[in-house]
């Protein structure tokens, strides 16, 4: 039969409890409060597991009944968790992977973000209202109860300090053992007619354990941590619900175990006789054993430990069995899986990866980091989040950080909402192997598949802030080699080695290119050679890519020569080169182009590739160093005006000037080649000054002639591309540069006058030997 509920006692009472209510209402209050009581008592606390209780149907998440199976189950919980070492660890755990290292602003400004960051990291510190601890670890403290005790809370008290908070474990939200006989009211929320919780009821509890002065918070000001697996639950349960009575098995099983293996250890073996009782000479025990009241002698004695015993012949002697056994092993495995798989925690998380192949271990970490999102997302949207929402807005109402600045188009209330934009940082996620999925993030970020934001949010760090303090030390380490007259890579470099691969070129310095130089040709004099455009051993050499590589560092550099080599070895494809080449810091078409031009070469020996390439790269960067060849503020500026006026009028210029455009306004250095076609493009285009539209008092301003015009640099691009032409033509082995497709003509036609005259020659060396035959001929004949 089942047991009946509060509210059923309630109303079902006899006709003396009835007319004691009406002649003593206080006398009656208190035996009804003592028989609800005595009920509560009643209840089996055994039964901590909904498996063994009576099935009930068409029961709602809230009722009397699973009240008490709530605070039944966490105390049940507790515990477990306070006496057995199997799952003392697992509230630990959650805390782990789930505490946020810190909160970063999105904001869109960075220094709004900075000054946003400071409030709230600031706050961060002083968050307890009791002043003990910081919001990292009330969270922490949080995420260690809610699992055993299936929710808490956090009250915001508004002090003379500012915003604190208070947080309130499970068992003080409402009061176990009060009776409530109205609807709106659930085991410690109060609920308005649709359900939604108005006030939360939060008691004191003296050093006996009683509950007093109860305290009705609103909900706007309580922040409930609970994570629901029904629609109409309003409390959380422990998440060890579903174990208790496993984890209880296994504990009672692995403390008898104990007992049974400490026998087993300190006793040796046993010995049987005919008499069925102690060897009279006492093997076994130090003193004479005890005689029964029953006149009987005892059948077991102590064994001393660490003795050989000798016995007579008719002794029989029988080892204990050895313990624990593999079945006994094997069962606590299954229970330990159960407990995992109850808590919804891998097992190889909670209780080790003992025995795990490395697929395993890397599945079971997978899956753990899917179970930590989820619980980190509740996390997030039910305490993270609310919490950081109000301490910034009470701030900015309050005056402590300015409201953020609006952008266009913006209202008031899309500013406000903009200044809480961010994102938590977690801890790093659980891996077997940190190189190998390094490299793989690595690879993935050069594909664009995966940001650098995304890799380092995984690993728990702030991207643009590490990039920044990456900055700092690559500054730092550029003025202490300046100010100690040493190579940067006497500070920066920790290795013999240069580096040879796109993946360490990003963190050398500037002279190794230099050093690499230096040690290739083995004086450390200059091994530039002949300038691009000539040939070397008869090859031609690689095409114009000096303003694409004018950008980037020795180290760059050097890895870009090392993958040439290869190409020009055989070991790459033009494929897989270009990769490596956008990776170490090439542009897309630069690289392709590399690519695919020296992909077609004859193949070199190591030696005479690596020559060949350093003679390639030496005259790329003798233009870096004579001319200057970045566009000027006055040239950005009218690209940028010519770009707004394209994007309003739709016309004027082509794709190929909407590119020029884009170099000139981001100041990005321009090649010989490009200078040369920006010249022909002014001297032909010069006649559209004349048309109508190109000054401000005509109609039709701005022409497209005027707008492909800006696109090019205007007038001050036109200025500085005459006068960078010049400087670079005073140089005769960069005036190649300038027109490759004349420069490969004039050898061409060098190679052709060689062939030609080595076929005159052929010629007459092809007469000569006739004639010697004649005479040879005729001198035979005389001598006949």
């Amino acid at each position: 039969m089942e047991r009946p509920d509060i509210a059923s006692i309630v109303k079902n009472q006899n006709a003396f409890e009835r007319a004691l209510g009406v002649i003593a209402p206080s006398w009656a209050t208190q035996r009804l409060r003592s028989k609800i009581e005595k009920h509560l008592f009643e209840y089996q606390a055994a039964q901590a597991n909904r498996l063994f209780s009576p099935k009930t149907y068409e029961v709602p998440a809230e009722s009397s009944r699973t009240t008490r199976e709530r605070h039944t189950m966490m105390f049940e919980a507790r515990d477990l968790i306070a006496n057995f070492s199997v799952l003392a660890g697992v509230p630990e755990k959650f805390a782990l992977n789930c505490t946020p290292n810190e909160w970063s602003p999105a904001t869109g400004s960075r220094e709004y973000d900075k000054t946003v960051a400071d409030y709230f990291h600031n706050w961060c510190k002083k968050a307890d209202v009791t002043g003990r601890h910081s919001f990292r670890q009330l969270v922490g403290m949080a995420l260690q109860m809610r699992p055993v005790d299936g929710d808490c809370g956090f009250a915001i008290r508004k002090t003379a300090d500012g915003i604190r908070l208070q947080l309130v474990p499970a068992d003080l939200i409402g009061n176990p053992s009060e009776v409530v006989l109205y609807d709106n009211y659930v085991d410690g929320i109060v609920v308005d007619d649709f359900g939604k919780p108005v006030a939360y009821r939060v008691f004191k509890r003296d050093r006996n354990g009683s509950y007093y002065d109860p305290e009705d918070v609103a909900a706007r000001a309580f922040v409930h941590y609970f994570d629901p697996f029904r629609a109409d639950q309003y409390r959380g349960v422990t998440e060890f619900h579903a174990v208790i009575n496993t984890a209880r098995m296994l504990k009672g099983i692995l403390d008898a175990e104990q007992v049974g293996v400490r026998f087993a250890s300190q006793q040796a073996a046993l010995v049987f006789n005919e008499r069925g009782s102690a060897s009279p000479r006492q093997a076994f025990a130090p003193m004479p054993s005890a005689t029964l009241e029953n006149g009987q002698q005892r059948k077991d004695e102590l064994s001393d430990v660490g003795m050989i015993k000798y016995f007579n012949t008719s002794d029989k002697v029988e080892v204990m069995p050895s313990r624990p056994s593999s079945a006994f092993t094997g069962f606590v495995e299954h229970l330990m899986d159960e407990i995992a798989m109850g808590l919804g925690v891998p097992r190889g998380v909670l209780f080790g990866t003992q025995g795990y192949k490395g697929p395993n271990v890397r599945a079971e970490f997978a899956q753990a980091d899917r179970v930590w999102d989820r619980h980190r997302g509740v996390l997030s949207d039910k305490v993270l989040d609310p919490i950081k929402n109000d301490v910034l807005l009470i701030a900015i109402a309050n005056g402590e950080i300015p409201p953020p600045p609006a952008q266009e188009g913006e209202t008031a209330v899309d500013a406000l909402r903009r200044a809480l934009r961010g994102e938590w940082r977690w801890p790093a996620r659980m891996s077997i192997d940190v190189g190998r999925e390094s490299t793989a993030n690595l690879n993935e970020n050069r594909q664009g598949i995966k940001s650098g934001q995304q890799i380092a949010a995984e690993n728990g760090y702030d991207y643009e802030a590490t990039l920044e303090q990456l900055a700092i030390e690559a500054a730092k380490v550029s003025e202490l080699a300046a100010r100690y007259g040493v190579p940067e890579t006497a500070i920066r470099l920790t290795t013999s080695s240069l580096p040879s691969t796109p993946a360490a070129a990003a963190a050398a310095g500037e002279n190794v290119a230099a050093s690499a130089t230096e040690a290739t040709d083995g004086t450390g004099s200059d091994v530039s050679g002949l300038p691009v455009g000539e040939s070397v051993n008869g090859v031609e050499t690689f095409p114009d890519v000096s303003a694409e590589i004018a950008p980037l560092n020795g180290a760059q550099i050097e890895a870009i020569i090392s993958i040439v080599e290869r190409i020009r070895a055989g070991d790459l494809t033009a494929d897989a080169a270009a990769l490596l080449m956008i990776s170490a810091g090439m542009t897309k078409e630069a690289a392709q182009s590399v690519a695919s031009s020296v992909a077609g070469m004859p193949r070199l020996a190591p030696k005479l590739a690596r020559s060949s390439a350093l003679r390639w790269f030496s005259a790329q960067k003798r233009i870096k160093l004579q001319v200057d060849t970045q566009p000027t503020q006055e040239m950005a500026a009218e690209a940028e005006r010519g770009l707004a006026w394209r994007a309003e009028y739709n016309r004027g210029g082509t794709e190929v000037g909407v590119a020029r455009a884009r170099d000139i306004a981001n100041r990005r250095n321009l090649s010989p080649d490009t200078i040369g076609r920006m010249v022909s493009y002014f001297a032909r285009h010069e006649v559209d000054k004349q048309g109508e539209g190109w000054s401000e008092d005509q109609d039709g301003y701005p022409s497209a002639g005027r707008i492909a015009w800006a696109l090019w640099g205007g007038d001050a691009g036109r200025a500085w591309a005459e006068r960078k032409q010049a400087e670079l033509t005073r140089d005769s082995s960069l005036s190649d540069l300038l027109n490759p497709r004349s420069a490969r003509a004039a050898r061409a036609s060098r190679l052709a006058s060689k062939v030609e005259k080595t076929a005159t020659l052929r010629a007459a060396l092809g007469e000569q030997a006739a004639s010697a035959e004649r005479i040879t001929a005729a001198f035979s004949r005389l001598a006949q």
